[in-house]
């Protein structure tokens, strides 16, 4: 009984190393639904699944994967198929139709929240998409310092309070 336990337990494990794996991976694509989601979230503007399957037929999202297939570990979503396209193709398409935005604006004041800037307030100066994802140029306030490649995912609007690093 013990040598089933080991077996089973095993077999956890390398389900679990296998979801971890797949987990961090499926984060470099996007879906259907994140898309159409997006795009009215930027926009404001609704598109429906057919105008995104007509995008992917023409090539414009990248390579076209079935989620359930190539992410088997995870735990998907009930129904029909669901297809996923990589992130960077998918997002380059977005920010060229004018569908995806960057959440800050250049003079836009924003807080930095990364372990290598400690918390630091400055000044969006310019913004650029990079591999699926907004990379922003920073002046640090009260300095000429300037922080360069800020993920946008590291920064949020600034109160008017300022803190010194």
């Amino acid at each position: 009984k013990i040598k089933a336990q080991q077996l089973e337990l095993e077999q956890l494990r390398k389900q679990l190393d296998a979801l971890e794996v797949q987990d961090k991976e499926r984060k470099k694509y996007v879906s259907s639904k994140e898309i159409v989601d997006l795009i009215y979230k930027n926009v404001g503007k609704k598109v429906n699944m057919s105008t995104i399957k007509r995008w992917a037929d023409e090539g414009y999202l990248g390579e076209v994967i079935d989620e359930k297939e190539k992410f088997w570990a995870l735990q998907s979503k009930q129904g029909k198929k669901r297809f996923i396209y990589p992130k960077v193709q998918a997002f380059t398409f977005l920010y060229e139709k004018g569908f995806l935005m960057p959440e800050y604006e250049v003079l836009d004041r924003v807080l930095i929240t990364n372990q290598e800037h400690h918390q630091v307030i400055g000044i969006v100066i310019d913004c650029r998409l990079h591999k699926g994802e907004f990379l922003y140029s920073i002046q640090k306030e009260g300095k000429f310092e300037i922080a360069k490649d800020i993920k946008e995912s590291e920064l949020t609007l600034a109160s008017g309070e300022v803190t010194k690093e």
